[in-house]
Parts: structure tokens; sequence; C-alpha cells
């Protein structure tokens, strides 16, 4: 793989496009464990961007499924600037409450134009996606033996938080599947690298402790086994195997069978007809669950634009004194669920966009499958991930990192997709 990849890099003329592809293949090695990576880059590539936006006159043409794309993101950007200000923000509040961050969305469309022009950019992202596992894997051991020691709960946090290290680790795990397949043409290479790779990801998932990662990498694990069989008995067969698997990963790791067991409980309790409102609230999955009930109170009386970002505190006082909420939410800064996020924030416009935005690359794909079904894998196991990764948290919308991820990804393989679809048919 690195003659290859040097060959590569040797095979691009201009070292603007070099530039461009070093950066891509930076993006996803270091993200979770170095501070600052992933939205320094896509800083840079976003000045990139922006420059030849101006200065490259000979572009590739649009497509009309691109077009329409970027629109999304147009959009997506436009309904937070109408959601505050229709909810009477200042401009000192608009720029507290996430134009910084809501503004990327919008630096997707110069991102994308300059990606689109990169024929060799998923290659690259991807061999980036392989060498990351063994970084994060790495800095987990410096944490594990340097910092564990002086530090408790024991847990390894990344440079962020468990949780981004998790999730971030679990998304990579899953889209490495992929890298496998496009950087080892070998069987041996493949079952040499594959396994350890896996190995890795799974050991840094366990020791991060966080449920969702679980849950992402096993559903996740499920689609792609789904999707590459044909037969319904070898399906039945491998989710079989995959259940044996997880389950004595279950059964032998204490801290994942206590994290596992701890959220089975808060849920089960947070149902129960015996358990008071302390009780069923005042755990993390029962201030979660009762979050996304209580944005059904907003939704009716905001439901186009939302009531904006970072309102959810103030707002849902009014229900807390109503009685229809328990006052255990109101310290909930978002709805730590990207879609209630973005309805309770945005509005049901809001969330129709991002639905387009998570949805639409997968429709494509599905329309074009015979001639690119391995786009259409991928990017069924990208949306599948993203959509995990979106069910206990929001760092998809609100976090710089965690946004960066989801464009850069959704930029280079909507665009390879489109390339390769138009280009099968050019030729038929």
């Amino acid at each position: 793989m690195p003659q290859r990849f040097i060959e590569l890099f040797s095979s691009q003329e201009k070292l603007s496009d070099k530039w461009i592809l070093l950066l891509i293949f930076l993006f996803p090695i270091a993200g979770p464990v170095v501070r600052h990576w992933n939205s320094s880059i896509f800083v840079l590539l976003s000045l990139t961007s922006l420059y030849f936006l101006f200065v490259k006159k000979d572009r590739k043409p649009l497509h009309k499924e691109e077009k329409i794309y970027l629109w999304t993101f147009f959009l997506f950007f436009c309904v937070f600037l109408v959601s505050t200000i229709s909810n009477g923000y200042s401009w000192e509040k608009i720029n507290v409450e996430g134009l910084g961050t809501e503004i990327n969305f919008l630096l997707f469309i110069p991102i994308y134009l300059l990606i689109k022009e990169i024929n060799s950019a998923k290659k690259v992202l991807f061999a980036g996606v392989i060498l990351s596992i063994f970084v994060f894997f790495i800095f987990s051991l410096y944490e594990y033996f340097y910092i564990w020691p002086h530090v408790k709960p024991n847990m390894l946090r990344g440079a962020y938080s468990q949780l981004f290290l998790g999730q971030i680790t679990a998304f990579t795990l899953l889209i490495s599947y992929y890298s496998y397949k496009q950087w080892f043409n070998s069987k041996y290479h493949w079952l040499t690298i594959a396994p350890l790779i896996t190995f890795l990801g799974l050991l840094i998932i366990g020791l991060s402790t966080v449920r969702l990662a679980y849950l992402t990498i096993f559903f996740g694990t499920f689609i792609i086994i789904v999707l590459h069989l044909d037969k319904m008995k070898s399906r039945l067969l491998a989710f079989a195997l995959v259940m044996s698997i997880f389950t004595l990963i279950y059964y032998q790791v204490d801290s994942i069978r206590l994290q596992t067991d701890t959220a089975f409980t808060n849920l089960s309790t947070f149902f129960s007809k015996t358990a008071n409102i302390h009780q069923r609230t005042n755990t993390s999955v029962g201030k979660r669950l009762e979050v996304w009930r209580s944005s059904q109170y907003i939704f009716k009386e905001h439901p186009l634009v939302g009531i904006g970002n970072g309102n959810y505190t103030s707002v849902i006082q009014k229900h807390i004194k109503q009685g229809y909420v328990t006052k255990h939410v109101q310290k909930m800064g978002h709805a730590h669920n990207t879609f209630v996020e973005v309805l309770i924030s945005k509005g049901s416009i809001g969330l129709i966009i991002l639905l387009m935005i998570f949805y639409f690359p997968v429709y494509i794909a599905w329309k074009n499958k015979e001639q690119s079904k391995e786009n259409f894998l991928t990017l069924c196991t990208f949306a599948t991930a993203i959509s995990l990764m979106s069910i206990g948290e929001s760092m998809l919308i609100n976090k710089n990192n965690g946004i960066s991820y989801l464009l850069i990804f959704t930029a280079i393989l909507f665009s390879s997709m489109i390339s390769e679809i138009k280009a099968t048919n050019k030729n038929r």
C-alpha cells in the first residue's frame, strides 16, 4: 500500500492537487486524539476551496443531482438564520448560538466544488481511514498506561471525551471495510490487515465505555452483512456469528457489561409504571428520553422553523411549570439526538432538509446501483453509521469536529459516486 500511495501522489501534476490530497489523507487520521485536528483541516480546505472558487475557471459541470444536493446545504443554513431571527435573536446572540458552526454547512458548497475536481479523493481518504485505527490505538495505549493510573474512572477519553473517541472509532471501523476493498487487491493482504484493524478498533470502543458506540458498531456490522449477502440463509448465519462474537465480548469485558446493563435498567425504569418521576428521569438515559418526549410540546408551538439554536433550556421552563415535563431536563443544553435537536431548533422544515442531507446520496445511489453497486453499498453503510451516531448525540450538527466528519466524508463519497455513475453512462 505505501508504494501505491506514493505513486498516487506522484501522479498528480499540480502542486495544488497534491496539497488537497494531503489534507484529505490527514483528515481521518487523528481527529479524536489530537485537539482541533479535524476542524483545522476543515478550515484549510475551506480557505483553499474559496480561493479556487474565484480563481479556477475550467471547472467540471455540475449535474442535476449535485445542484439539488448543494441547494439543501444552502437552505439548511438559511433555516438557521430564519429560526434565530424569527425568535428575536440579536446579532450577538446569533453569533453566540452557533453562527460559526452553522456556516460550515454553507462552506460545504465550495468544498464540494473543490473535491469534485480531484478524482483520487476517495482513495486517499480511505488510505487515511486505514491508518487512523492504528493512530487511535497507539494513543489509547499511551492513555491507558500513562493517564489511567492518575485519573478515575478508568476509561479512554481521547482529546475531547470518551463519547467522541468511541463514536468516531465505531464510524471509522465501519467505513474501513470499504477502505480494505479500495486498497487491498490481494486476498492475503485483506485477511492479514482486516482482522487486526477490527480487533484494535473493537478494543478502543470497549475501553471507551460508550454505549452508543456499541450500538453503532453492532447494528452497523449487521447492515454491512445484509447488504453484501444475497441469500436469507447466509444472512441469518452471518448475523448469528456476529451475535455470538458480541455476546462473548459482553460477558468477558466487565466495563461493557456494566454500561450496557445500566442502559437497559434506565430504559426499563423510564417506562415503569411503579417508579416515580424522579426515579424515571434522573438518569442519563431517562433525561435523554424526557427531552425527546418534551420536544412534542415545542413542536406544537413552533412547527415550521423551531425555537432557534440554544433556546431549549429557556423555552422548556414554561412546560416544566405546567407539569408536562420534569425539571431534570432544565440543565440539558441540547436534545442529545440529532433529529430531535433539529426538530426543536429548526422545526419541520429544518428536519426535512437534514433528512435530505443524510439520505439523498443513498437515494441517488439506489437509483443507479446497477452502474455503481460498490458506491451504493458504501453510502448505505455511511448513512447507517451517521444515523446510529445521531440517536444518542447531536455532535454531527452542533460540534465543529463532528460536522467536519459529516461534511468531508459526504462531499467525497457523493462526488465520487456521481463521477462514476456519469462515466459509466457515458461509456455505454
